[in-house]
């Protein structure tokens, strides 16, 4: 997705930051064996989050194992893969993959092209293995690409398509949870898309390309006020998840990490 969803490393213990990492290289590990060694570069940290949330709902088995990573050849690694390690892999080439046809319809560059092509294999078999959330993706995709084109849309359209599709991501094989999966996923998609333009906004503006922001003179507290009303209606629709396993790291993520790159950005501010 956007590579907003980040624990804060500075308010987890040694033992946390451990697992977090091995959870992240499981699903890195994941998509070499589902997808091959080209869709690791689609590797982030939003689907980590994810796979933590939709694991510790369903507490679900988890398995163990070390062994050598391309991008620390002199350590052994450990990678966790939990139970839902499989779907956020193939999520992750869904999304990747369609953001790679943003990419190549806004801007037709030869990377955007070169990222698609080494993907196109890998999202077919995502099309067979969640041909329903490939569907939905699309669908979402393109109906953001209209939002965006149509300058009487308002700032909240393209956030609010978002996450709905989010919602239904999220609610896959939650059982009872459902509905407060699809809510969760609803208001965290609507967050961090709001929170990546946001981030961005400036250098939008430079190159021109689409920005819900850009429709506004919201100052920086003005923004910085409206993701915390998101923020927090993503921290309530959480709250009523009963989760245990990895809920400090989770918790970490969602009330102070999201916030790291705006920070940045705006540390002037």
């Amino acid at each position: 997705m956007f590579g907003i969803a980040v624990a804060r490393m500075d308010q987890i213990s040694e033992a946390e930051k451990a697992r977090y990492q091995a959870i992240y290289c499981g699903l890195c590990k994941e998509l070499k064996t589902r997808y091959g060694q080209a869709s690791r570069l689609a590797l982030n940290h939003d689907l980590t989050f994810a796979a933590m949330l939709m694991s510790s709902l369903a507490e679900g088995p988890e398995e163990t194992s070390s062994g050598k990573c391309i991008l620390n050849p002199g350590k052994r690694m450990e990678f966790t893969r939990l139970s839902s390690t499989p779907y956020c892999a193939d999520l992750t080439v869904a999304l990747a993959y369609h953001k790679c046809l943003d990419d190549v319809n806004d801007e037709g560059k030869l990377r955007a092209r070169a990222a698609k092509a080494a993907l196109d294999g890998a999202y077919e078999k995502a099309q067979a293995r969640i041909p329903e959330q490939c569907a939905s993706v699309q669908q979402s995709m393109e109906a953001i690409t209209l939002i965006e084109s149509d300058p009487t849309s308002g700032m909240d359209a393209a956030a609010n398509e978002f996450g709905r599709l989010l919602g239904h991501l999220f609610e896959h094989d939650s059982g009872f949870f459902e509905e407060h999966m699809r809510a969760f996923g609803d208001a965290l998609g609507r967050l961090v898309y709001m929170m990546d333009a946001a981030v961005d906004l400036e250098d939008d503006k430079q190159t021109g390309s689409y920005n819900p922001l850009a429709m506004s003179s919201m100052s920086v507290d003005d923004m910085r006020c409206m993701l915390s009303a998101l923020a927090y209606e993503a921290a309530c629709t959480f709250e009523k998840l009963p989760l245990e396993r990895d809920a400090h790291i989770m918790q970490s993520i969602l009330y102070s990490g999201i916030w790291q790159k705006f920070n940045h950005v705006y540390s002037d501010a």
